[in-house]
């Protein structure tokens, strides 16, 4: 077992175990994958059975520890990854969910933390989950993509892989898969993709949509009922938003146009993300900046969204 990895709970006795992991940062950066995370971690009964050493991977001067006060005691809590066992309703399988803030330090020896507890568990197949901007309305569910999959993913999803053609800077979710690639794992990527024109948090109906495909790929039945009212107070809160940018009817066609595009796009179940067009939706700062600033005074950005 790596070194930098201190165990809680007992590792033992898992049921061909699913590795899905979430990490707060470049490939999550509306928050919404860590959200899922979070999420069924609840609902599943997820068991904390591992977290990393801090010291070893996190720059504690950029992500700060934090301090709570708990029966009139003060409790610091570390940056870092946490590793929970969980069994979903109705799958005849466990899972093991990663979470955390995206690590500043050794990488490659993250990845092979990560490689070192697949093996102590017994799992072969690692899924990540991510989110990133696109051309979709905030008016209809949260399309998901599966990229980079092998065929043991394409069929557990249910859909073909797209091969990213991405060149430049990356992330941890990208360099662990290519690191347990080279190991013969089994690795695939969700990205649910929300709306660009608001990059404000977690997106309820991306965190419906990540737990639905997670659900179908383990045979599961998870609870949205929680998330439908997240969705209601977000469509509000982004209709009165939308209403105080500076040219509300430019940018309300552009969303009635997303819509157009998005449902034509439905019938086969599956979403072909659009090309901008040459007029874009509305991208000054002036836009971004009205919608913005009201859905943040709206929502608390609680204590544990940069972790697990």
């Amino acid at each position: 077992m790596h070194e930098a990895l201190q165990l809680t709970g007992e590792l033992k006795g898992l049921r061909d175990p699913l590795v899905i992991a979430a990490f707060w940062g470049w490939s999550d950066g509306s928050g919404s994958a860590m959200s899922t995370s979070r999420y069924i971690r609840n609902e599943w009964h997820g068991t904390e059975v591992a977290t990393v050493d801090p010291d070893r991977f996190y720059d504690l001067t950029v992500a700060r520890p934090r301090v709570r006060l708990r029966n009139g005691e003060r409790l610091v809590r570390w940056p870092g990854t946490r590793f929970h066992i969980a069994t979903p309703t109705g799958s005849s399988r466990d899972v093991v969910l990663i979470a955390g803030r995206e690590p500043a330090l050794a990488w490659k020896d993250y990845a092979a933390l990560v490689a070192d507890f697949m093996q102590a568990v017994g799992s072969k197949h690692f899924i990540s989950l991510g989110s990133r901007p696109a051309m979709v309305p905030h008016t209809r569910p949260a399309p998901v993509l599966l990229g980079d999959a092998d065929a043991y993913f394409e069929d557990l999803i249910g859909r073909p892989s797209e091969a990213s053609q991405y060149q430049g800077p990356t992330g941890i979710q990208t360099v662990l898969m290519v690191h347990l690639n080279s190991l013969g794992f089994s690795t695939g990527r969700l990205t649910a993709l929300v709306p660009g024109y608001i990059n404000t948090g977690p997106n309820p109906r991306a965190i419906i949509s990540l737990v639905q495909h997670l659900d179908r790929a383990l045979g599961a039945h998870t609870s949205i009922e929680p998330l439908l009212g997240e969705v209601a107070s977000f469509d509000a809160q982004t209709s009165t938003a939308l209403g105080q940018v500076a040219d509300p009817d430019a940018l309300r066609e552009q969303i009635r146009e997303m819509e157009e595009t998005y449902d034509a796009s439905q019938p086969d179940g599956n979403y072909s993300e659009p090309a901008a067009p040459a007029a874009e939706l509305p991208t000054s700062d002036e836009i971004l900046e009205g919608v913005e600033s009201f859905l943040r005074q709206q929502r608390d950005d609680t204590d544990e969204t940069p972790g697990a």
